[in-house]
């Protein structure tokens, strides 16, 4: 009687033991891939600590209505204004995630950047729109003293074909009055030299300080393997028709990242896919780390700054080569030379 309660006791143990594990894979595994994603990857925290962070540096972004408290930039927001009418509505998701890939203080690429915030309802966005939305931004700098005009200029939003003519207007404007503008959009034919921008990610389970653990999104690389393409053949076929348009092609992280949410100020959500809207936010943040170690560059010089730092295999960009790169120019003197010679330093 005896050894048969202690072996009902055993089997109890056993499968208060196993529920016990399967709590904590539901909800540890979950907080620790929160977590590890919020990295920037890249090297990107490396030279925050040797304090190049985006300090110095104004930025911008024209997205959704922002919750302006939520804990990742609340402290970064140094101008906010809704250019749209939100009363009655809830709170963006996107703008959020944006905001933080971009100035968050553990998830963005530039964390001591101040930003300037533009709200516009993107569910009613027209060109013409778009377009007034990044006049306000160039006119407003203005009325900025020297040091805290916006230099950068993010939108998560892309247009076509005819719509090209009023925001391409508008933009050339911007980088002519020294306001650098990445939208996501393809090509990035406004720019000298062109570029062809796309995303690409890593698993937080993998070291995303190291170029190759970057590959597609799932779904990218499910719809071409049931296309009976490789990755890496579609990767290859891409580049080439890239080069073939006079495009550079530069990849970014766009996907398995943790961004701001817009539930409360201290919510957060897992992005698997991320999309195009995640890699202006970035290269922006890039940029704004470029800018911190070399001031004087000009809207006009910072493509070719992207084009030559895009050196990690297919031509994912390397943030420490950019701000080397900038460092760098400080003594040549412009971009040219730089892009011209970027062939051969890919690996």
């Amino acid at each position: 009687m005896f050894g048969v309660s202690r072996k009902a006791a055993a089997v109890l143990l056993s499968a208060a033991l196993v529920a016990l594990l399967g709590v904590a894979l539901v909800v540890m595994v979950p907080r620790a891939r929160l977590e590890r994603a919020k990295d920037p990857g890249l090297g990107v925290r490396g030279l925050h600590a040797q304090g190049v962070t985006g300090r110095g540096v104004s930025v911008a972004i024209i997205d959704g209505q922002l919750r302006r408290d939520h804990a990742e930039y609340a402290n970064r927001v140094v101008h906010y204004e809704e250019l749209d009418d939100f009363s009655g509505l809830p709170f963006d998701m996107h703008g959020p995630a944006m905001a933080s890939l971009l100035v968050g203080r553990s998830v963005g690429v530039a964390p001591d950047a101040a930003l300037h915030y533009f709200a516009l309802d993107f569910a009613r966005l027209t060109p013409e729109r778009l377009a007034a939305a990044i006049g306000h931004v160039v006119d407003r700098n203005d009325t900025l003293r020297p040091n805290e005009r916006v230099r950068l200029l993010s939108v998560s939003t892309g247009y076509r074909g005819e719509e090209r003519v009023v925001v391409d207007a508008a933009i050339r404007r911007a980088m002519e009055r020294d306001v650098f503008v990445l939208l996501s959009v393809y090509p990035l034919d406004y720019l000298d030299p062109p570029l062809a921008i796309r995303g690409l990610g890593c698993s937080p389970w993998r070291d995303c300080d190291r170029p190759e653990a970057f590959g597609v999104s799932p779904g990218e690389a499910a719809f071409w393997r049931a296309d009976g393409v490789s990755v890496g053949e579609a990767l290859a076929r891409r580049a080439a028709s890239d080069a073939a348009l006079g495009y550079v092609t530069v990849y970014a992280p766009a996907h398995h990242r943790t961004v701001a949410g817009h539930h409360h100020p201290r919510h957060y959500r897992y992005d698997v896919e991320g999309g195009d809207s995640e890699w202006p936010p970035y290269l922006t943040g890039v940029l704004a780390l470029a800018l911190q170690v070399a001031p004087e560059l000009h809207a006009n010089e910072l493509a070719g700054l992207l084009a030559a730092g895009a050196v990690h295999g297919p031509g994912l960009v390397a943030p420490e080569r950019v701000v080397e790169l900038a460092r760098a120019l400080t003594a040549t003197g412009g971009t040219a030379g730089i892009v011209a010679g970027k062939e051969g330093e890919h690996r």
